[in-house]
């Protein structure tokens, strides 16, 4: 039973997800000249969606390294895959028999393959990532303290330090990153890190980290008023891969590693839907129909009322969309699962010979 300490920071880093999505798919168009509270809150709420997403890696990175089950569990990547597959056909079978959505082959082709066709980058780039895993762990694994601490460094300097300060052409591979993020947290689950600093200082730093990342970003959009070019920057302190947004992350994930909350039924079962969560509410059939059409969040881009709404909206959308994926837990996932233990080996024999037909002709017999 997983300590729900972490499942509670999995809860809270979706709830920052959602809201962050709010703002940046509710279709809001603000003048660079504009500053106001609803533009405020906009960049508030807009700077959780990457925090989210690093807590997450790092939450994975943290139980994976210890992953033991070999090179490829089938099992678990077509239970993943099922998910995915899942919510993307389902979604867009709704849609269109709903006529919200036109029906076209290529749509439904995309559709049945939601991975290799990037319908949500997040669950693409993750599903790489637990590909690449077990390779990653038996490197990490056989790298002594010291160096594995040299290779930290070089990749937070090589991925993070250096696109907060470059130009903007300055390009990151998502995977790159994840990468990144999962060898933090592996080390920090092998090693752990400085024994002086306690919860009371990890969540200070989060504080401090998060207010320089929102403080910096409203610095340049206060510049920008000026100098238009700096409005355009504001973004680089928001990125995943962003020194501020790294830390915060980080600082967070260590607060409730600092915690014991013990095994608690409840959250553990809320966070058991979070990918679910994210599956439903970021589908891009639904994200404009959800923020754009049905809670219309542009209306309120010149009202104060933007926030107690977009809190409201972030609880509901939460809310549903944890429901269902609980009930697609209990009903389809439930007989998919049986199907996939029971015929995995079988469903993956032609892939295992099309991986030894290739093995052979390009290294040969050895």
């Amino acid at each position: 039973m997983r300590d729900s300490s972490f499942e509670l920071l999995r809860i809270i880093s979706m709830i920052s997800i959602v809201i962050s999505h709010f703002a940046t798919h509710g279709g809001f168009h603000f003048d660079a000249q504009t500053l106001s509270i609803p533009r405020f809150w906009w960049y508030f709420i807009e700077m959780g969606g990457y925090f989210g997403v690093n807590v997450f890696v790092l939450i994975s990175g943290y139980f994976l390294i210890n992953d033991r089950s070999g090179l490829f569990n089938y099992k678990r990547i077509l239970k993943f895959w099922g998910q995915v597959v899942f919510y993307s056909l389902a979604i867009y079978v709704i849609f269109v028999l709903a006529g919200v959505s036109e029906f076209s082959w290529k749509e439904m082709i995309g559709t049945l393959c939601p991975i290799t066709t990037n319908r949500w980058w997040f669950a693409s780039t993750y599903f790489e990532l637990y590909l690449l895993h077990p390779f990653l762990n038996m490197f990490l694994r056989r790298m002594d303290r010291g160096i594995f601490q040299k290779f930290l460094v070089l990749l937070i300097i090589m991925w993070c330090i250096v696109p907060t300060l470059a130009p903007e052409d300055y390009l990151v591979n998502p995977l790159v990153w994840f990468v990144t993020l999962y060898s933090v947290a592996a080390y920090i689950r092998l090693y752990g890190l400085n024994p002086r600093f306690k919860c009371r200082h990890y969540l200070c730093f989060c504080i401090v980290f998060s207010l320089l990342r929102y403080l910096s970003s409203v610095t340049l959009i206060l510049l920008g008023t000026k100098v238009p070019i700096a409005s355009r920057r504001y973004v680089e302190f928001y990125e995943r891969w962003s020194v501020l947004t790294f830390l915060s992350a980080l600082s967070m994930f260590m607060v409730f590693y600092s915690i014991k909350m013990g095994y608690n039924k409840w959250i553990n079962v809320v966070a058991s839907a979070t990918f679910g969560v994210y599956l439903i509410h970021d589908n891009r059939i639904v994200r404009p129909f959800l923020w754009q059409t049905v809670f219309k969040n542009a209306s309120y881009q010149e009202s104060a009322l933007i926030i107690p709404y977009s809190i409201a909206v972030m609880l509901l959308v939460y809310s549903v969309c944890t429901i269902i994926d609980l009930i697609r837990k209990a009903t389809v996932e439930k007989a998919y699962v049986a199907a996939v233990d029971t015929y995995a080996d079988t469903w993956v024999r032609p892939f295992k010979a099309m991986v030894g037909a290739v093995k052979r002709f390009v290294f040969g017999n050895v």
